[in-house]
């Protein structure tokens, strides 16, 4: 991973089975990370509440393994009053894969915090703004009609260049459904 993510190489030696624990913990804190209430001034006129998406039909497992190479399980819903979340982790634990989408009311200052990291690169071409690789790799925000879509993608087995374009993609496939 690009800058040398210390986490992905202890995951790593690691193995299998304490790689699982922690790919819950990263997805949990991209779930934390994305969970910021949004100020009346930052909310787009017209937005439905974000809340009331169902993030889990904006990808299919099927979808998924294909970008992915691995099988997921059905994604597992979880949601707030500001925002909707879906996670699908891998068939085979030993994977150590899986993928999370969040949709939330557009922060802005949440936003551009984000996007100033270091570690933030941003990306053309998807929604009205977007950038990726903080606070993971793998981690996608996009700004887009009144929303925040954060897409993540952990596969440690995965070139970093690759679970960027298995991201690109499947953001692509959840920004078409909003």
């Amino acid at each position: 991973m690009p800058g040398g993510n210390s986490t992905a190489r202890t995951m790593r030696a690691a193995g299998p089975s304490r790689a699982q624990p922690s790919l819950a913990i990263l997805l949990g804190l991209t779930l934390l990370a994305s969970c910021s209430k949004a100020s009346s001034s930052t909310r787009a006129a017209g937005t439905r509440d974000a809340s009331s998406i169902d993030a889990c039909a904006l990808l299919t497992p099927s979808e998924i393994q294909q970008a992915l190479g691995v099988a997921v399980k059905a994604g597992v819903k979880q949601t707030t009053s500001t925002s909707s979340e879906c996670q699908w982790d891998s068939q085979d634990e030993s994977a150590a894969a899986g993928v999370s989408v969040s949709v939330a009311r557009y922060d802005d200052v949440l936003f551009h915090t984000q996007a100033s990291s270091k570690l933030a690169v941003p990306v053309s071409g998807l929604g009205e703004a977007a950038f990726k690789g903080f606070p993971h790799a793998g981690d996608l925000f996009i700004k887009q009609g009144g929303y925040e879509i954060e897409l993540g993608v952990v596969d440690f087995r995965m070139a970093p260049e690759k679970v960027d374009n298995a991201a690109r993609h499947l953001a692509t496939l959840v920004l078409s459904r909003l």
